[in-house]
């Protein structure tokens, strides 16, 4: 058996999230900005026995079977094509599991990518999105890098021009958060007048073509999901004032956690706040935008 293709799969933030209500097919309305950051998993793919999916995974605590959305990912081309080829995918985990970085979600849309073309298939765009919004809310994203303004349950994309140097430091607390149950606190706590007067809202909701104003959005970024999570987790509110003191321009939770990340428009302070943090015994991974699409 021998390796056909290698690709890496990138992590992303939620540059400030809200939730707008749920929809009568159970999942939740959202609005937000999504952007690709250069932190990333890697995946390697060996053809065998025909029929067969197997994904072997660097972290064991991760499953290798249907619940695992690289699997998942597999046999949804597979269905769609009605190919019968057989492949093995080799996971090298580097994103944080369960912090909000959609690292099973980037990892799905890059065993799509790939064997689309390896399998020789050239399925448009349009059907691809199809298949990756069948597998999570978030897959769709990933098949290409960027920043999106992100609505619906997470499939419509607009993707805009991102003007402005920036540097991220993301914290990685000992803890994880279960999608499902922090949409389930967030669920009931859905204020639509306090919605309607977000500063966040309206900004987003301004947004023509592009480019953001970068300074624009941070000065009123804000995650629906980060007050239940620091309410069910105190440490969270600690790891904010840790990184407010560091003097990072702007900090916020991603996605429904559980990271948190620091904006830094200088990248001298960017550094001199990743040795402090550190210091201080935090896990701290150093990241930018990855803007160019792959």
């Amino acid at each position: 058996m021998s390796i056909f293709a290698e690709t890496s799969a990138y992590a992303k933030l939620n540059l400030g999230l809200k939730v707008l209500g749920r929809r009568p097919d159970g999942y939740h309305d959202i609005l937000s900005v999504f952007q690709t950051i250069d932190l990333c998993d890697r995946l390697t793919f060996e053809e065998i026995s025909a029929g067969q999916t197997e994904v072997v995974c660097s972290d064991p605590g991760l499953p290798a079977g249907p619940e695992n959305l690289v699997y998942r990912a597999v046999e949804a081309l597979r269905g769609a094509t009605g190919l019968d080829r057989g492949v093995r995918v080799s996971l090298t985990k580097a994103i944080p599991v369960g912090a909000g970085l959609g690292g099973g979600s980037a990892d799905a849309a890059a065993v799509l990518r790939i064997l689309n073309r390896a399998w020789g298939q050239g399925m448009p765009d349009r059907r691809l999105q199809e298949l990756a919004l069948g597998i999570g809310s978030d897959v769709p994203f990933f098949l290409r890098n960027g920043t999106a303004v992100v609505s619906g349950r997470g499939e419509v994309l607009r993707y805009v021009s991102w003007p402005s140097e920036v540097h991220y430091l993301l914290i990685h607390p000992l803890f994880q958060v279960s999608t499902g149950w922090a949409y389930g606190q967030v669920s009931g706590r859905i204020n639509l007048t306090l919605t309607s007067r977000s500063k966040y809202v309206k900004l987003i909701n301004s947004i023509v073509d592009g480019p953001i104003c970068v300074r624009d959005l941070f000065a009123c970024i804000e995650n629906d999901f980060e007050p239940v999570v620091a309410e069910a987790w105190p440490a969270l509110g600690e790891l904010r004032r840790a990184l407010q003191e560091t003097g990072a321009d702007a900090c916020c939770m991603t996605g429904s956690g559980s990271v948190l990340y620091g904006v830094f428009f200088d990248a001298a302070a960017a550094d001199r706040a990743t040795v402090a943090l550190r210091k201080g015994g935090c896990r701290v991974f150093p990241c930018r935008p990855l803007i160019v699409d792959g």
